[in-house]
């Protein structure tokens, strides 16, 4: 039985998807879209998702788009944005506004995004 805690990550690129997978494996249950559409179906078919984190710059859905659709499906889930761009000032204003709880640049720092995903998991998601 898995008791690993279950994170989404959403990214239009392969490769990073399977760096961000292999790298963070060992200590989350990671689930994958490559799309901000295929990101929200994943989350609304799976309760057990304790933290959501997502590439910017994805086409049709921009992470924040992406972010704010999980959102309205459940305004608890701690979200956040992993981007090769430095931040805009919408960037800023999510995280200001609670909307995302932070921001990681590419390449990541390992170290730094697993604090980030572990401080904010919840026990349960509302």
């Amino acid at each position: 039985m898995n008791n690993k805690p279950k994170i989404l990550y959403v990214d239009d690129e392969e490769l990073n998807i399977t760096v961000f997978q292999l790298t963070f494996s060992k200590y989350f249950e990671v689930l994958t879209a490559d799309s901000g559409k295929k990101g929200v179906e994943i989350f609304q078919n799976d309760p057990e998702i304790k933290f959501v984190i997502s590439d910017m710059k994805m086409p049709e859905m921009n992470g924040l788009e992406f972010i704010r659709k999980i959102k309205n499906e459940c305004q608890h889930i701690p979200c956040s944005i992993l981007s090769g761009y430095q931040q805009s000032p919408e960037i800023m204003s999510a995280l200001n506004n609670g909307e995302i709880v932070g921001y990681q640049l590419k390449p990541f720092n390992k170290g730094a995004v697993e604090q980030l995903i572990k401080e904010h998991i919840s026990s349960t998601r509302q």
